[in-house]
């Protein structure tokens, strides 16, 4: 059974998002109505996953996240929200949290993004298309990506941790080095949709922050060619 603390203020669609999950049996499903009280059932519960709402008085889903991270850097979060924009997906991410989810969602819905951070997180640390004989720490330019730590140093010197699909994507991009990765291939393989506009979103954001991750190399570029997908360049 995964454990999962759910936190949300709305009675009734928590009381259908929390059905709709004990339904599949595959949940011991604690709910928090706020904040507070999600921090109070925190260290009792010891969740598996935690998924919490934004938009709640006195602690947020923002501090929330800040506060589980500090006391557990493994435990999945997902944070739930109608808030899409980019500044508000980086506030998350900068948070190290595995995921958003946008609002209103459905049961099913949630219950498969929890499967496939969960089915990521049980793989391999490399993914199969980085090669075997590069991988352990895998130099890109003047960088080296420290495929099991999760980190980017430059020139020796550490410069990034990076959140677990930071990393998922970096592994697919330079897997694929130097060539074009569809749009569609990497919204399908880490958000399981193509035609998802928050996905999508999602996805734009990641690429902009590795791609000032790795600024620090001209050689180093991570092109967007609009519509159709991202590529790694290493010159």
């Amino acid at each position: 059974m995964i454990k999962l603390l759910f936190v949300e203020d709305d009675d009734a669609f928590a009381y259908a998002i929390q059905g709709g999950l004990e339904l599949l049996e595959e949940y011991e499903i604690c709910r928090a109505t706020n904040g507070h009280e999600a921090m109070s059932l925190y260290d009792a519960f010891c969740p598996d996953v935690v998924v919490a709402d934004i938009e709640m008085p006195g602690i947020n889903g923002y501090d929330l996240a800040r506060a589980i991270r500090v006391k557990n850097k493994n435990v999945v979060l997902l944070l739930a929200s109608g808030l899409t924009s980019p500044k508000d997906l980086c506030e998350g991410y900068k948070l190290d949290i595995d995921e958003y989810v946008k609002k209103p969602y459905i049961a099913q819905e949630l219950h498969c993004r929890i499967q496939a951070i969960l089915k990521r997180m049980r793989k391999t640390v490399i993914p199969e298309e980085v090669p075997e004989e590069e991988t352990g720490q895998i130099h890109i330019g003047r960088y080296v990506f420290d495929v099991e730590e999760r980190t980017l140093s430059f020139d020796r010197k550490l410069t990034q941790k990076l959140t677990p699909l930071e990393a998922d994507i970096l592994s697919l991009l330079l897997g694929n080095r130097n060539r074009l990765v569809l749009r569609s291939d990497i919204l399908q393989r880490f958000w399981g949709k193509d035609d998802s506009e928050f996905a999508s979103r999602s996805l734009d954001v990641f690429a902009s922050k590795l791609r000032k991750y790795l600024s620090k190399d001209i050689s180093v570029k991570i092109v967007n060619e609009r519509g159709r997908g991202l590529r790694l360049e290493i010159g």
